[in-house]
């Protein structure tokens, strides 16, 4: 509906249309009029900083379809699979089997500004390898009919694709794929929030253009360089291709540092004690710098060797890195090293263990300290029969990336939206339990069909979803058995996921794209009951509480007919029937809003006019829906 209220339920997921304007009035409230911006205004306002003439920039066919598939609403909400989830009541996980797309909008409202650090390794563009239809005025049903996934009464047919990147326009289908999703992505990140793609030759130029358009060339950190192979392809036709690379960029530079980390066990071995120093084991560096003498005369002398007596000078072209007064510091704090048998021509700097900073990450992720996808492969098959999947990433090149960009003790929330096998959810899951960490992940993974010939579909798996659901159980089983202090945590250790799948909305009404009042009125009124055959609580309360901008994983205190989110000081109540005794139960709660269904009243227009009466009264916000 137009002119509403972003904090109340919404008939669709989240407008972004309307979120960015609200954005915009916080900076310029003087250019935002009856809900539409004055352009005009706007660029009096900003002067000589608004050019409509030509400038450089990313363009290509499509681009302007690009932004209103962004504001495209969508009638799909998320649907509780009980059943495919491992500690419901009390993990704080999510696995989202479904269109991502879809599921950024849905998730738009509830995790806007809360997510900690996103990783994806999308489609890389190298063929038909990527099977997305961003058609929101589609129900899902209808949907896969169309893409050929269902026939006309439900049942699975055999297409490997919704929509393969066929055709003479392949980076411009991939760009218009792509650009949405890292748009929505950018909303959900925190401030100190930082997000890493990996790809690899055949749109890493596009996507880093891609991604200074939405982020800002200005939050732009680093395109890191993965080694992936342990040996070289020796049938590639031109190069062995060795590498991959991960474009990283923060949602504002200024406010994300990566984390430092610390050494290795090989780095650690660099440092050693052969002079038994009682400051402990120390590792050295040249006692000369890189300037010459013409640059810097005042470091140009001669230092005496203690143990032979000799005058010893610096080369011309590299002289020593401290002044006399320092040097003579160095001498007698025995900061000095001159060789194990003292008479080394070529002193060195003493550098403690204890001394030592962590590390700064580099740019350059060595397979022998990352993983390489050998070392992927051989931790798949630890855990299934058969290697499922071409190409996945190693646990250990996920675990650097979250020691980076997350800390283990502020829940941290870890977003994967092209989840394939679910490798992120397994990196998580083991370095939470490595470093006593409470991060959380949501994963998404569309449904994509394996092939009937494969492996993973003569095991059973049908869809790739199913096969990372599976991979995440056995990563916890293994977890469980590997690590037996797990009891002892002060944390308690979650290895468990809720699992969702995205479908349309429960509320019929709601199953069509309509923004008229009357009309939806007279559609709720045309149908008596209007939920969705099959809809359960479960279904009703995790749609309610997305579009009221709430997580699923909220507290809810379950009270005898309604559910109490105490962090809102809200009610949803479910209750098949509407009494004046559960209507003050609900009120003794002392919510500030509430949303009753519109069915509880049984067509009893006086008891729904005196309860809502009674609410108005209390100063108690209160929806029918």
């Amino acid at each position: 509906m137009d002119n509403r209220d972003d904090s109340r339920v919404s008939v669709y997921n989240d407008d972004i249309q309307i979120s960015q304007i609200n954005k915009l009035k916080e900076l310029f409230p003087e250019v935002v009029t009856e809900g539409k911006i004055d352009w005009q205004k706007l660029q009096a306002t900003l002067g000589e900083a608004v050019d409509l003439g030509e400038r450089y920039g990313l363009g290509w066919k499509g681009k302007s379809d690009v932004f209103a598939t962004i504001q495209e609403k969508t009638v799909q909400t998320l649907h509780p699979d009980r059943a495919n989830s491992v500690d419901w009541d009390t993990t704080g996980n999510m696995f989202i089997e479904g269109d991502n797309l879809a599921t950024l909008k849905i998730l738009h409202k509830a995790y806007y500004g809360k997510v900690k650090m996103i990783y994806i390794d999308p489609p890389y563009n190298t063929g038909n390898d990527f099977i997305y239809n961003d058609d929101f005025k589609q129900t899902r049903r209808s949907y896969e009919v169309e893409a050929g996934i269902t026939d006309d009464e439900g049942n699975v047919v055999r297409d490997d694709g919704l929509r393969t990147n066929t055709g003479g326009h392949k980076h411009s289908n991939w760009l218009n794929m792509m650009y949405p999703r890292l748009f929505l992505a950018r909303n959900l990140l925190r401030q100190d929030g930082v997000i890493f793609v990996s790809i690899d030759d055949n749109e890493v130029h596009n996507l880093r253009l891609m991604m200074n358009e939405i982020f800002g060339e200005e939050n732009f950190v680093a395109q890191l360089v993965w080694s992936k192979r342990v040996s070289p392809a020796n049938d590639a036709k031109w190069f062995s291709s060795d590498h991959e690379y991960m474009i990283v960029f923060a949602r504002n530079k200024e406010n994300w540092h990566p984390n430092r980390l610390s050494r290795s066990n090989k780095q650690l071995a660099y440092y050693k004690n052969p002079d038994n120093d009682p400051r402990g084991p120390w590792n050295s560096a040249a006692y000369t710098c890189n300037k010459s003498k013409s640059e810097r005369p005042n470091l140009y002398y001669p230092i005496i060797n203690p143990n032979t007596g000799e005058e010893i000078w610096p080369r011309e072209t590299a002289v020593w890195a401290y002044s006399k007064e320092q040097h003579e510091k160095n001498t007698q704090q025995n900061l000095i090293w001159w060789g194990i048998d003292g008479k080394s021509k070529s002193p060195r700097r003493k550098q403690f263990l204890s001394d030592a900073k962590k590390i700064v990450p580099r740019s350059v992720l060595y397979n022998n300290e990352v993983g390489s996808t050998q070392s992927a492969t051989i931790e798949f098959l630890s855990m299934f029969d058969a290697n499922y999947f071409t190409y996945t990433k190693p646990v250990s090149l996920i675990k650097h990336l979250l020691k980076v960009s997350t800390d283990n003790n502020s829940n941290n929330i870890v977003l994967d939206f092209f989840s394939g096998s679910g490798t992120t959810a397994h990196a998580v899951a083991e370095l939470n339990a490595e470093d006593g960490g409470n991060r959380r992940w949501i994963c998404v993974q569309l449904p994509e069909l394996t092939d009937e010939k494969s492996e993973a579909y003569k095991a059973g798996y049908r869809t790739i979803a199913d096969i990372a659901r599976e991979r995440i159980r056995r990563a916890g089983a293994k977890i469980r058995t590997d690590q037996a202090d797990i009891a002892s945590r002060d944390t308690p250790l979650d290895l468990g996921f809720r699992a969702y799948r995205v479908d349309d909305s429960n509320f019929k009404q709601w199953n069509e794209l309509v923004s008229d009042p009357k009309e939806i009125r007279q559609q709720t009124l045309a149908n008596l009951d209007p939920l969705e055959e099959g809809t359960t609580d479960d279904d009703l309360l995790t749609e309610l509480l997305l579009k009221r901008g709430i997580s699923p994983l909220a507290q809810i205190d379950q009270h005898d007919g309604f559910c109490f989110i105490p962090s809102e000081k809200f009610v949803i109540c479910l209750a098949h029937s509407m009494t004046e005794e559960l209507f003050t139960a609900i009120l003794a709660a002392k919510p500030s809003s509430i949303i009753l269904l519109d069915r509880a009243f049984g067509g009893d227009i006086n008891l729904k006019v005196n309860l809502l009466l009674q609410a108005e009264q209390q100063g108690v916000e209160v929806e029918v829906v």
